[in-house]
């Protein structure tokens, strides 16, 4: 039905003042107080949009419908390309990093976190020792146990079994590692061909633990009756590197990140836009985040870091306070062991970082830094952290028991040893030298 020009004016005009009504209580609601907050809410661009589709009709006349059919099918081949994009980055993510879409499916069914900033650390909070890992995060070569510990193929359940508790960070807990290659299931076959009893050998390291962390984790175990008769703390790369990035001595990994969340200041609090919670609910934004850190490892600026040096503390300053800090937590270790008949061993842990090892290319490679997985790794002040806290550290021990040195522990050796950018992390062969060293220390 063909209308009058006539009536193409009127409507023209009545699709224009109409559209300028729109714009307008889009514009001035704040102030005529139609809105409850200050700035542009969804309503309002809700309004302003439909205002400007209805002054755009009102502009074109008989060419609106034209119009509209061309951008109606420019958005409809728009919405296919996204469709196809979607199932394309889809393959490719579980191709690339299978690891992002198990993490990304766990926050969606937990408690709707899709929307909330990355995790500070793939675990689960805990009372106390602040966080543990996480039993949803199993896999094949991964068992992490109901109670978030890590699993120790052989460790006997009886209850009169000889009890050995380690703890340490995730090189005790066994990164990069399947249970049977971890330090704590070599120790426990070790002791399993050694003793006449039961053996039950509990690793109770977690992913980034300092040593303050685990002498809450013990407390907590004899609190709650599980008396060992022998522990072991595996430290000093945590302790040093908690230090680095907080610039004191005794905090754990990422404090200022979790403080941020405690206090309300970080953005998993802040309101997330509706645009921006779609976006990154994609499979294209999780391979482009998959991605990122390999197209960027190399363009990193050392610099940007917030650390000890940047607040202006001096090296051996903070290397005496760590040090400090963790004799003093050895010291309530040491009196709760009289108090409860245990043995203890407290070992500070090899490192890429410190020592006379001939390292091979990729272990060169680790030692020069600049990968976004590990940024400290470029900076010489972490280095001359870490380096000097073992320094102290070593000249500190007076005993030969209960305090002990692994960080020569590789010296000379040529084959490779440590597996990734962090340079503390090793391979099973490694894992089992270390393993025989403490079985030998455990059985003066």
């Amino acid at each position: 039905m063909a209308f009058s020009e006539r009536c193409v004016k009127v409507l023209r005009a009545a699709s224009l003042c109409l559209g300028a009504l729109m714009m307008a209580v889009a514009f001035l609601s704040d102030r005529t107080g139609l809105s409850v907050e200050g700035g542009m809410s969804r309503n309002q661009i809700g309004f302003l949009l439909l205002g400007l589709a209805f002054v755009s009709a009102g502009l074109l006349g008989r060419k609106f419908p034209g119009c509209y059919r061309g951008i109606a099918l420019f958005l409809l081949n728009t919405l296919v390309a996204l469709v196809l994009l979607e199932a394309v980055a889809l393959v490719l993510l579980k191709v690339i990093n299978p690891e992002c879409m198990r993490v990304h499916a766990r926050k969606v069914t937990e408690g709707h976190l899709e929307q909330i900033e990355p995790n500070v650390l793939q675990g689960e909070y805990a009372p106390f020792v602040v966080w543990r890992s996480n039993p949803l995060l199993n896999c094949d070569s991964v068992t992490i146990t109901e109670g978030s510990y890590r699993l120790v193929p052989g460790a006997s359940e009886d209850p009169e079994a000889y009890k050995v508790f380690l703890f340490g960070g995730s090189a005790m807990w066994g990164t990069g590692v399947s249970d049977s290659n971890t330090i704590a299931s070599f120790l426990q076959a070790d002791m399993n061909s050694m003793m006449s009893r039961p053996v039950s050998v509990s690793n109770f390291a977690q992913v980034a633990h300092s040593s303050s962390q685990e002498l809450v984790e013990l407390v907590l175990q004899l609190r709650a009756g599980n008396v060992p008769d022998f522990v072991v703390f595996y430290d000093g790369f945590n302790d040093a590197w908690g230090a680095y990035e907080s610039g004191f001595a005794g905090g754990h990994h990422s404090q200022k990140m979790i403080a941020a969340r405690v206090e309300g200041r970080s953005e998993a609090f802040t309101t997330v836009s509706p645009l921006r919670a779609i976006m990154t609910n994609t499979n294209t934004f999780l391979l482009v985040s998959a991605l990122r850190g390999s197209i960027r490892e190399r363009s990193l600026e050392v610099q940007d870091l917030v650390t000890y040096r940047t607040m202006g503390i001096e090296t051996d300053t903070l290397a005496s306070q760590i040090v400090e800090t963790y004799f003093g937590n050895c010291s309530v270790v040491r009196s709760l062991s009289e108090s409860y008949g245990f043995r203890c061993l407290f070992v500070w842990q090899p490192t890429v970082w410190y020592g006379d090892k001939c390292l091979t290319d990729f272990e060169n490679e680790i030692v020069r830094g600049g990968f976004e997985s590990f940024l400290a790794g470029s900076d010489p002040a972490f280095r001359e952290l870490l380096c000097s806290s073992y320094e102290l550290y070593e000249e500190s021990l007076v005993d030969t028991l209960p305090f002990i040195s692994l960080a020569g522990l590789f010296d000379g050796e040529v084959n490779e040893v440590y597996t990734d950018h962090c340079g503390a992390h090793v391979n099973p062969a490694a894992n089992r030298v270390i393993a025989d060293r403490l079985f030998e220390e455990l059985n003066r």
